[in-house]
């Protein structure tokens, strides 16, 4: 566990030894005023004070997207008054960002981070009509810092801040419980204030928040780092599917202009990139032809399930080791059949008891330290004494009274439908598979995937078992 824990010793060692030149040089550029003639001189001094800033200033100044005049701009002063006040300062701010988090020898978990900030930035700003140049920059800059906390953390190397982003993005739905298991603070809170610290500006404080207040604006700079996030399982994946109708919505286009116009920033994300000198994050952008080819599969599958299923074969054929079987089995369930919750419990042999191994959903990794099952305190008439009797999958609706829950009220206290199945190895109970709606109801389909899932593994643990 880190000695560094809670939000004042993070914030000290962020800004204070790891980050000190985004520290001085951002909070004097946030502090301009944006309509003061003495903000412009003042911007000005600040940018000419590091030649190499002014030279990455004015370079991106010069790009097609700012500068559509024949004439270079050659000044940090003509800049300022050719492409606007706003414009060169979030250049600015953009600049020093991206150098300080790309120097030295910056890991792969940062450059993809930073990547896929860019990436948010590009399709933020294609979201703005372009007679409405100030927003545009303003969104811009809210979706490249929309993530800041995860980048500040990335960038300082250390071990807990790393261990975070891992679990998280493994457990997305347990973000706050695994930030306090390793910074002992919430993400969003490390993220708010950073943003104060900073000065970064009330669109990202309304964007990071959990209602927004200010409406559009914010909702598109979250729009776009969603779509950052899951443009790699392609265009027509269950959740890019959403991204694009709301895009879509907002630009006031068709379904398949948006598809365009997303892979058209993508394209263009590298080319920005390249603008502010950040060419050690071009690997890590999105391809288009990788995001064609992931959405062509959507297309042949036409259900998040068969892709599932194709990948757990694979693992199996593979002969990959049972842990990634295993884990792939729980993710069927929970991306594949759309089950809120799911939990894949080992027994232990030796205590007699299944406890909680492989998880997915929200909230469930709580499950491996609040659950364990023992055996001899199951009694008859209860779910899971049914179930080992049984050895038949079931779906226990809610309120069945009939049927108590028993060990498993902690995953259900507010009752609801749920699924429970056996595994076996050598004609021993093996495991248990369970999952829920979350208090919802389960639909058929869903209950028949679930056996299809089960049925599955328990093959596959049979195959192996021969093998051995």
């Amino acid at each position: 566990m880190s000695d560094i824990r809670g939000l004042s010793a993070w914030m000290k060692l962020l800004l204070n030894q790891k980050l000190p030149s985004i520290n001085s040089v951002v909070l004097e550029v946030c502090q301009l005023n944006d309509s003061s003639e003495s903000s412009a001189d003042d911007l000005a001094q600040i940018i000419l004070r590091d030649a190499n800033l002014t030279s990455k200033v004015l370079r991106v100044a010069n790009t097609v997207h700012y500068n559509r005049s024949s004439k270079p701009v050659q000044t940090v002063s003509r800049a300022i008054v050719q492409i606007g006040f706003i414009e060169v300062k979030n250049i600015t701010l953009a600049s020093v960002l991206i150098d300080s988090l790309l120097s030295g020898k910056p890991k792969a978990m940062l450059l993809q981070r930073l990547a896929r900030s860019f990436h948010a930035a590009v399709q933020a700003r294609a979201m703005v009509p372009k007679l409405d140049s100030d927003r545009r920059e303003q969104v811009f800059i809210a979706a490249l810092l929309r993530q800041v906390a995860d980048l500040a953390l990335l960038a300082s190397q250390e071990t807990a801040a790393e261990q975070f982003i891992v679990e998280r993005d493994l457990y997305p739905d347990d973000e706050h419980s695994i930030a306090m298991k390793y910074l002992g603070v919430g993400i969003d809170t490390l993220n708010k204030e950073l943003i104060k610290e900073w000065k970064l500006g009330d669109l990202l404080l309304d964007a990071v928040s959990p209602v927004q207040k200010s409406g559009a604006l914010a909702g598109i700079v979250n729009l776009a780092d969603q779509i950052s996030q899951h443009i790699e399982q392609g265009l027509t994946s269950p959740q890019m599917t959403e991204h694009c109708l709301q895009l879509a919505k907002i630009c006031q286009l068709s379904v398949e202009e948006s598809h365009q116009q997303i892979l058209l920033m993508a394209d263009e994300a590298a080319a920005i990139a390249s603008s502010y000198g950040a060419d050690k994050i071009l690997p890590q952008l999105p391809d288009r032809q990788q995001i064609l080819e992931a959405t062509a599969q959507y297309a042949v599958t036409d259900h998040e399930l068969v892709r599932h299923l194709n990948l757990l074969f694979k693992l199996f054929q593979l002969g990959d080791n049972l842990t990634k079987i295993l884990h792939s089995a729980v993710l069927c369930l929970h991306e594949g059949a759309g089950l809120a919750r799911v939990s894949l419990m080992l027994m232990d042999y030796k205590s007699k008891s299944f406890e909680p191994r492989y998880v997915a959903g929200r909230d469930t990794l709580v499950w491996r330290q609040q659950l364990k099952i023992e055996l001899d305190k199951l009694h008859k008439g209860e779910l899971l004494h049914d179930l080992l009797l049984k050895q038949q999958p079931i779906w226990r609706p809610k309120n069945t009274a009939s049927q108590p829950l028993a060990g498993l009220e902690v995953l259900l206290p507010q009752d609801g439908d749920c699924l429970v199945a056996s595994l076996k190895v050598e004609k021993r109970i093996f495991a248990l598979f369970y999952a829920d709606a979350a208090g919802k109801a389960v639909t058929p389909r869903q209950f028949a995937e679930f056996q299809l899932v089960a049925n599955t593994l328990q093959l596959m643990l049979q195959h192996n078992e021969a093998a051995v």
